[in-house]
């Protein structure tokens, strides 16, 4: 064989190689790219019901507001639509955010600087959402109270006056739950992250 032939064999080879190496470093980043986005999923799933039942509690509200006849259940139930659509909307933004680093394209570092930004975005809605979701919970049983019952609420009966405190007892137990799935979850979304740099 001679040293011309057994160049062009070897440079074939290394081409060969090389084209190896590309497609195993594509399928290494798009097997990465599905387990951080399936991660994430295990947050934008329950968000988005959730952001559908707020939804469907302002436009139930919206559509009994004129049952809301006094001055402060109208401020009352004016502020739950609002918190009701606002809330969720933040929310799902900045999870989309999350869920939108492109890893192929990015750097590791690009990727990973762009996951702490908007994973601090997210942690600080969830935790304005976390106060506020006490906010929404009187109002809206206030409100309802009203539209459902034609109940004032601020006349309190007996049953209601055990009510409030369980239900802000419960959804304190329920968000601090929330809080620490999702913080579980930002967190393995990160480590894999970390491991396109190996």
């Amino acid at each position: 064989m001679e040293y011309d032939e057994m160049k062009i064999l070897w440079d074939g080879m290394n081409q060969k190689i090389e084209e190896q190496k590309i497609l195993t470093d594509k399928l290494i980043l798009d097997m990465t790219k599905e387990r951080y986005e399936n991660k994430l999923r295990a947050i934008s799933i329950p968000e988005t019901i959730g952001a559908l039942i707020c939804f469907a509690l302002a436009t139930y509200i919206m559509i009994h507001f004129n049952k809301l006849n006094i001055w402060y259940l109208q401020v009352l139930g004016g502020f739950t639509i609002a918190l009701c659509i606002i809330m969720p909307i933040l929310s799902l933004k900045s999870i989309r955010k999350m869920t939108s680093i492109d890893i192929s394209s990015n750097t590791y570092k690009e990727s990973l600087i762009a996951f702490y930004r908007n994973e601090t975005k997210f942690k600080r809605i969830q935790k304005i959402s976390f106060y506020v979701s006490f906010l929404v919970l009187i109002s809206a049983v206030i409100t309802l109270g009203k539209i459902e019952k034609d109940i004032d609420v601020f006349i309190m009966t007996e049953k209601l006056k055990w009510m409030i405190p369980s239900g802000i007892g419960l959804l304190f137990i329920f968000t601090q739950w929330v809080l620490k799935k999702y913080k579980k979850v930002t967190t393995s979304a990160k480590d894999i992250l970390k491991d396109l740099e190996n």
